[in-house]
């Protein structure tokens, strides 16, 4: 994926929103926007993906700032209220199921969705009940079923911090069809992204058969910059299941790695990407979003 127009006042507006969160005055945080500005004037890369040149802007925000994880505290809060609605969600629609399988895709894409700064615990049963009324704009279970066969090994791309607690659910039901399953998680601090320290906290360590990171604060995927145990485990997955806008921003032209996307299309440009509405779900094989694109196309 490529930079939009619309990326550019988003990337201002993620300093202006990380800035609040971090608590810096208003002087810094503008000190730090015409910073920004002039990376984006001058060293923007609008070939390469929107997420790949957010790295480098929260980068600025880190150096300028000299805080190194602004969402700290707001990570430890997301992961602790996630973890209370485990339970729930297990006994309350997991254990439920006819389907197994698409309750647990279903609760890893509501990980993508939720609004984990809903203060009541009403509300957010409420969230959840209406989430599962929500279709998705693609679902491409009856695919994914023939990935699933015991032996092969799943690279599982993790995304946000809370959001990490509903993927258990489908890693759970894909260790149950005997698969191996990597967890990639970040390698450094960079927005509310899961790094290393919150999947222990959540203990999706007891889960997993191995955890592997990014390698730094890339947000997204570099495949060419990831380090050493993390190739290995793209090189030996028998396929890849990648969680939320950035990994599908910097992987959603990667054709030579059977991938399945998991996501709520949050923006208009990653929503034309995908052919699809904004706010949108998706859960779609990147085989099938090529076929897609063709026909757009008229290829």
């Amino acid at each position: 994926m490529r930079v939009y127009p619309e990326c550019l006042p988003c990337f201002l507006n993620q300093i202006v929103k990380t800035a609040k969160v971090a608590g810096l005055s208003r002087e810094d945080t503008i000190s730090i926007e015409r910073k920004v500005a002039k990376f984006l004037y001058k060293d923007l890369k609008p070939e390469l993906s929107p997420g790949y040149n957010a790295t480098f802007v929260h980068r600025i925000f880190k150096k300028e700032s000299k805080v190194e994880d602004p969402f700290k505290n707001l990570k430890d809060k997301y992961n602790s209220i996630a973890l209370k609605l485990e339970p729930i969600l297990y006994e309350e629609f997991y254990l439920k199921a006819e389907n197994r399988l698409a309750v647990a895709v279903k609760l890893a894409a509501l990980g993508n969705v939720i609004d984990f700064a809903v203060p009541t615990s009403f509300d957010l049963e409420r969230e959840i009940k209406d989430f599962f009324k929500t279709p998705f704009a693609y679902y491409d279970e009856a695919i994914f079923e023939r990935f699933l066969v015991s032996g092969k090994s799943v690279l599982y791309l993790a995304d946000n911090a809370g959001e990490i607690v509903f993927d258990k659910f489908l890693i759970r039901e894909l260790k149950e069809r005997g698969l191996k399953v990597v967890l990639a998680v970040r390698g450094a601090p960079v927005l509310n992204d899961a790094t290393l320290e919150d999947a222990l906290k959540v203990k999706i360590d007891e889960v997993v058969d191995d955890i592997v990171d990014s390698g730094s604060d890339v947000i997204g995927i570099d495949l060419k910059g990831a380090p050493k145990a993390f190739k290995e485990a793209w090189d030996k997955a028998f396929f890849v299941i990648s969680k939320g806008q950035a990994n599908f921003e910097t992987l959603d032209e990667v054709y030579e790695k059977d991938i399945f996307f998991i996501l709520k299309a949050k923006c208009n440009p990653v929503a034309r990407e995908l052919r699809c509405n904004k706010g949108e779900l998706i859960f779609l094989y990147n085989k099938h979003l090529l076929e897609i694109r063709e026909k757009d196309e008229g290829g």
